[in-house]
């Protein structure tokens, strides 16, 4: 597991490392003075929030401290300043690894906290698909507990006031690796894949990029974003094949709920710019569909 640390002021990440260090959790730490260092180890740039060109990335993004403890070629690693056995924290080289849980101080000089989130989740949309799974659980660290609501704007996934408390941090902290464990999970499931025979070829398409599915007469298309491609089949037989994220919202549409953009009681609009028949007998299930699967997305 690997953790950021996002703050302009050293004794702040000293004393979030320490904490760190306190929950006996295995991972690897970097630290950022800055929201620009921390864009810049991103391949972010900080000013624009593109992607850096090849060979941009600068190797003093990560600013790293002394690991609380003994460094390796001395006593064991992984002891906290205390004497007791802490998380074996060790410190990433920059530019190494993506951040899967960051501490992000909200109030810094240059680019503040919430604009290096808002440039994150800007690079997660652009990407396709859900934010879920693509932007670090992010955990803002702040004096002004009026940013909360901002805060959750930009899908954070908890709060911090300072100064921290060591059981607020605790708590917080352990609901982090909750969920970031249980994010592994599901990223380690093998996708699902189809076999489509076409003529005299077969083809393998995943689930997951499949948008929709259509039934004209002995035939399903399936939509793969900008693509369609044509099969004999059955598009009840995909349903079945096809359970989760996916709903039939009318006889001739199997629509993946990933890719629907927005609904109303007669269409829905998929992200690429269709737009499907809802039958107003799969209508009132479709809408309790959609809202649970939005639902466990956002957790």
């Amino acid at each position: 597991m690997n953790i950021a640390i996002c703050d302009d002021e050293a004794y702040v990440r000293a004393y979030i490392r320490k904490l760190i260090g306190q929950q006996g959790v295995d991972c690897n730490i970097r630290e950022f003075s800055s929201g620009q260092a921390l864009l810049d180890a991103q391949g972010l740039c900080g000013n624009c929030g593109s992607p850096l060109g090849r060979g941009q990335e600068g190797s003093k993004t990560g600013e790293s401290l002394p690991r609380e403890g003994n460094q390796r070629g001395g006593t064991e690693e992984g002891q906290s300043g205390n004497g007791t056995q802490g998380s074996r924290a060790q410190s990433l080289p920059p530019g190494e690894g993506n951040i899967d849980i960051l501490f992000l101080d909200i109030s810094m000089d240059g680019l503040d906290g919430m604009d290096v989130a808002r440039r994150l989740r800007s690079r997660a949309e652009g990407s396709g698909g859900t934010v879920l799974g693509r932007l670090p659980l992010l955990i803002f660290v702040t004096g002004y507990p009026e940013y909360a609501i901002e805060a959750f704007s930009v899908h954070a996934f908890q709060f911090l006031v300072k100064p921290i408390k060591e059981q607020e941090f605790s708590k917080v902290f352990g609901q982090a690796v909750q969920e970031y464990r249980c994010l592994a999970g599901k990223g380690q499931a093998a996708p699902k894949e189809l076999l489509v025979r076409m003529g005299h070829t077969t083809r393998k398409v995943l689930a997951g990029d499949i948008y929709y599915a259509e039934s004209s007469n002995r035939k399903v298309i399936l939509c793969l974003g900008d693509e369609k491609i044509a099969f004999y089949g059955r598009i009840s037989q995909l349903e079945e094949e096809l359970v989760e994220h996916f709903f039939r919202v009318h006889k001739g549409y199997l629509v993946n709920m990933e890719y629907v953009e927005r609904y109303s009681r007669t269409e829905v609009w998929m992200k690429n710019g269709d737009r499907l028949l809802v039958s107003k007998y799969k209508y009132q299930d479709f809408v309790k569909a959609y809202l649970k699967f939005i639902s466990e997305e956002s957790h």
